[in-house]
């Protein structure tokens, strides 16, 4: 079995105590809408809303809550702010990564962290999507044939009756049949398949990247921000979608979350990929043998005279042969078998637990 992992945050950047907040949300807005929070106040006395990349109306231009500057001039930065009701400061435990937040959903790689939030954390997913090999088809090179010795019986009457003699031989040898015995008739059948091979090729795989049904990506923010204690680091309060509800915290393996963080998501961050395709063999039913029998005037398998296959069938009043020689070939071709899709996706024992605050 393939072990394919997922990166780890095991070599994540180590996030600074005093963590930003966010500005510019491109496409998506993780952050509250104007009005949501915030209050008058800061020395321009403007109101400065949370909506990312927006500013108040105060003298001082607004206090923006993610940057690290007092934009505002009022002796306040970010979460110290009161302009700033839309964040909070958030204490990390020891132990864990964060703060961040977190997106869990489909096809993680279409969304963009936020501006503010640069650090992108891939943390794994859950339900691996059931997608199968393709494989290559099967074929068989031509069959390797051994064949039966075969056998003709000559009769000394016709109707294949009265005094006869069998001769075993092998391919292409020549039997003299002796200057006494003229056959009035004769027979053969036709050999048998001793053994047959065929050459199998195809059935290489070609696999679709593993990748789960609900992928996490977890964006943490830039060292700029203030307005925190030490060991605490500005967040928002609420978030818009695809962004999960509350600023989340990381940890690699299965753990139970903090209580101030109870909304726990548990990732796998590893797979074990078992996908392939069965073997590829050949199925010899359709070979078979075929032997001829050629009747010569003179001995040693000089001057043919007649040319018969080997049928069962009685054969009267044969030309007068001297010797004889009878030829065998293999016919038919194999059929492929195998070159199935087999195999699946399945979770790795990794795991990694993501909390996010109510």
């Amino acid at each position: 079995m393939r072990r394919s992992a997922f990166p780890s945050v095991t070599a994540l950047v180590a996030l600074l105590a005093a963590s930003a907040c966010t500005q510019d949300f491109d496409q998506f807005n993780p952050l509250p809408s104007p009005g949501s929070s915030g209050s008058s106040g800061g020395a321009g006395g403007g109101q400065a809303t949370t909506t990312a990349g927006t500013t108040g109306t105060g003298a001082g231009g607004g206090e923006q809550c993610l940057n690290g500057d007092d934009d505002d001039r009022d002796g306040e930065v970010d979460c110290a702010d009161d302009d700033c009701g839309g964040f909070t400061c958030v204490a990390v435990p020891e132990g864990w990564q964060g703060p961040g937040i977190l997106y869990a959903g489909p096809a993680a790689a279409d969304v963009d962290c936020p501006a503010d939030f640069p650090t992108r954390v891939d943390v794994g997913g859950r339900d691996p999507v059931d997608e199968p090999a393709t494989c290559s088809p099967c074929s068989c090179g031509a069959p390797d044939v051994e064949c039966e010795a075969p056998a003709v019986t000559v009769y000394g009457d016709s109707g294949c009756g009265g005094a006869s003699v069998t001769l075993p031989v092998r391919s292409e040898d020549c039997n003299n049949l002796g200057g006494d015995f003229q056959p009035g008739s004769y027979s053969g059948e036709a050999p048998d398949v001793d053994s047959a091979t065929c050459a199998a090729s195809g059935g290489e795989a070609t696999l679709p990247p593993p990748r789960f049904g609900t992928e996490g990506v977890v964006c943490a923010p830039g060292p700029d921000a203030g307005g925190c204690a030490a060991g605490e680091a500005c967040a928002p309060r609420e978030l818009d979608a695809p962004f999960e509800q509350g600023a989340c915290i990381w940890r690699e393996g299965e753990r139970r979350c903090p209580e101030e963080f109870g909304e726990r998501h548990v990732f796998a961050s590893s797979v074990i990929d078992d996908r392939g395709c069965t073997r590829c063999t050949c199925d010899a039913s359709g070979v078979s043998c075929a032997a001829t029998l050629t009747l010569f005037e003179r001995s040693g398998c000089r001057t043919p005279v007649e040319t018969v296959p080997f049928d069962g069938v009685c054969v009267d009043d044969p030309p007068p042969a001297v010797s004889v020689r009878i030829e065998v070939t293999g016919a038919g071709s194999c059929r492929p078998r195998g070159g199935e899709p087999r195999g699946e996706i399945e979770e790795g024992e990794d795991r990694i637990t993501v909390c996010c605050a109510r």
